[in-house]
């Protein structure tokens, strides 16, 4: 009796080139930039223009029976971030979306769920059984800044609850005696020394200032958060600006492939002879 062999994963690249959305010279050339550059092939494919996150989302959706999630629209509690860390999320590309403790379940939303491996170090980082829904890569970025970093607008202060505000405290001498309700004509008129206190002494110079002591350092976690939104959005825009002069040589390559002045199959071996 011959033994089940088991089933052979499916790539990325050949889930769309079999939902028709990508072709094999486009994911040839895309494989070669990968090689070059680094990078997730997703990401390199929608940076080529080749594919749209979109589309290749649903595509994964359909050829893999997985739920597609539109992360940008979905609404999820603020606890949600206790279920996986955020340097997780960030190093595998993928968002908690939901899961069960009892049954060490971890429900994350991904861009590449073919990407088998990545979901089994989560599996062994958490202690549980990864289930998959598909989301765009860029969707999964803005929910780590949103919901990890705050970014988006600030949360509104509970109906009804005023701010509590602190006065500073004046110092009142233990033993001062109550003031007087009334005084004699002598004193009034001058012609009598002032009464004193016979429980206290007399002060004769003033007594030197207390010395000023540094404020010590406050921590201001909605200034940290900002301050790293918005370094966030600065790097976004060189990406975006980068990846739109990639666009561009990218463009110009296969113009000229096109053309005719130079194959795919000459494109590809300059680029390994590169490496």
């Amino acid at each position: 009796m011959t033994a089940t062999q088991p089933a052979r994963r499916r790539r990325l690249g050949e889930l769309l080139i079999d939902a028709g959305v990508l072709d094999e010279s486009r994911l040839k050339a895309a494989l070669g930039e990968q090689k070059r550059w680094g990078g997730k092939l997703g990401r390199t494919l929608v940076e080529m223009g080749f594919v749209d996150e979109d589309s290749m989302m649903r595509a994964l959706s359909r050829q893999l029976n997985l739920q597609a999630l539109d992360l940008d629209t979905v609404s999820l509690p603020s606890s949600i971030v206790q279920l996986l860390r955020v340097d997780l999320c960030e190093r595998y590309g993928v968002f908690p979306v939901g899961g069960d403790p009892k049954s060490r379940t971890l429900q994350l939303a991904t861009s590449d769920p073919t990407n088998t491996e990545a979901m089994q170090e989560l599996g062994i980082a958490t202690n549980s059984r990864i289930i998959n829904v598909v989301a765009t890569g860029s969707a999964i970025d803005r929910a780590v800044r949103r919901y990890y970093y705050g970014e988006g607008p600030a949360p509104r202060a509970a109906a009804g609850v005023p701010a509590t505000v602190i006065a500073p405290r004046t110092a009142t001498p233990v033993d001062a005696p109550a003031e007087s309700a009334s005084l004699d004509l002598d004193e009034l008129l001058g012609n009598a020394p002032p009464r004193t206190n016979p429980r206290q002494p007399s002060i004769t110079a003033p007594l030197p200032p207390a010395p000023l002591l540094p404020a010590a350092p406050t921590f201001d976690e909605a200034a940290m958060k900002k301050e790293m939104a918005l370094l966030r959005e600065q790097v976004d825009s060189l990406e975006k600006v980068t990846a739109s002069q990639v666009r561009a040589m990218r463009g110009l390559i296969e113009l000229l492939i096109e053309s005719g002045l130079v194959s795919r199959d000459e494109y590809l071996v300059k680029v390994k002879k590169a490496d």
